[in-house]
């Protein structure tokens, strides 16, 4: 199965899904994940994904738009729809279309025009932590459990000691916490949770 996992910003996804991405690969699973733009200190940020997408075991795009042009639009679209034509994905992951960072929500708008036209499932992952408090809830719909994979997912979150840095260990204890919590909601340790915009069967 192939796995298209799309995140605005470096860090984005390992804390959304960081955990889901290593599971899929645990089960021989090709993942790809694709950072849409580095809106500050390229020279450590990308290396430090780097880092973080081989700690899970994921192949790596860095589409590297510029801030200030990251914006739902045609061009958009068409850069999505070649990254889709290229690796032709089974399920996609972006982020809440409920997200309150605008740059969240020019990605995932253009994955949704993106994915209109293929065949493959598409799941929504929670803000990210730190993030601004949105007027519309996440409607947590599908659970994964990541109990086997959640030290990869610190691991990788760890692995942008910049962030770390900015936010201090609180922020890694959140991130954690939060997965503690889906956890104990579907009787597991650790769990990661999506809303489903699309769910195609895979039998």
């Amino acid at each position: 199965m192939k796995i298209l996992a799309f995140g605005a910003h470096p860090d984005d996804l390992e804390i959304g899904m960081g955990g889901t991405i290593a599971r899929h690969i645990s089960r021989g699973h090709e993942v790809l994940m694709v950072v849409a733009t580095v809106p500050n200190r390229k020279e450590i940020r990308i290396p430090e994904a780097e880092q973080a997408a081989a700690i899970l075991g994921a192949d790596l795009i860095v589409m590297d738009v510029p801030p200030d042009e990251l914006v739902f639009s045609r061009e958009m679209v068409r850069q999505f729809d070649q990254i889709f034509k290229d690796f032709r994905p089974n399920v996609v992951y972006t982020h809440s279309n409920n997200d309150s960072h605008q740059d969240h929500n020019a990605v995932t708008n253009a994955v949704i025009a993106t994915t209109r036209k293929n065949d493959c499932s598409l799941y929504m992952y929670e803000q990210t932590i730190p993030g601004g408090i949105a007027p519309l809830p996440f409607r947590g719909q599908y659970f994964i459990d990541i109990s086997e994979t959640i030290d990869q997912k610190l691991e990788s979150i760890m692995a942008h000691k910049s962030q770390l840095d900015t936010y201090g260990p609180w922020w890694l204890e959140g991130i954690k916490g939060r997965a503690s919590y889906h956890g104990f909601q579907v009787n597991t340790k650790y769990a990661e949770v999506f809303e489903v915009v699309k769910h195609l069967a895979d039998w």
